[in-house]
């Protein structure tokens, strides 16, 4: 199974790509708890790309099968300017103007409510690979 979505920049436009989650995780028998983090994961994706990527982003969803385990994978694609994911900030509150402003949480929320999660990045092309087990819990 696999769904493949090319979703322009629009308001609420990450809450298309959730609900797909949503109807696939559930198809392959994931629990609630994983098609909620799954959600939560790729709202945040779909976000960055929005807000950094420029242009249209594809989403494409399939379930895959890794070492023995079922899964969601799940990609969230922008031809946007790239970063180092290494140099990403973490959990971070960043102080702007006096004011204090949580930037960074969108990659750290990933990481965390995912298996695994690859970042590859260039100028161009930024790829945010994640992947959560059927059987994981957020």
């Amino acid at each position: 199974m696999e769904v493949v979505l090319h979703l322009p920049v629009v308001p609420n436009v990450e809450l298309v790509a959730a609900k797909a989650v949503e109807a696939v995780g559930g198809a392959i028998g994931m629990h609630q708890g994983g098609i909620e983090a799954a959600s939560v994961a790729i709202v945040e994706a779909c976000l960055n790309a929005m807000e950094h990527g420029g242009g249209q982003m594809v989403v494409r969803m399939s379930a895959e099968t890794f070492e023995g385990r079922p899964g969601l994978v799940i990609e969230v694609e922008d031809q946007g300017k790239g970063f180092d994911p290494s140099a990403a900030p973490r959990n971070s509150a960043t102080r702007v103007a006096g004011c204090t402003t949580k930037r960074g949480w969108g990659l750290t929320l990933i990481r965390e409510l995912m298996d695994d999660v690859q970042i590859r990045s260039h100028p161009g092309r930024t790829l945010v690979r994640m992947r959560k087990f059927v059987e994981s819990s957020p």
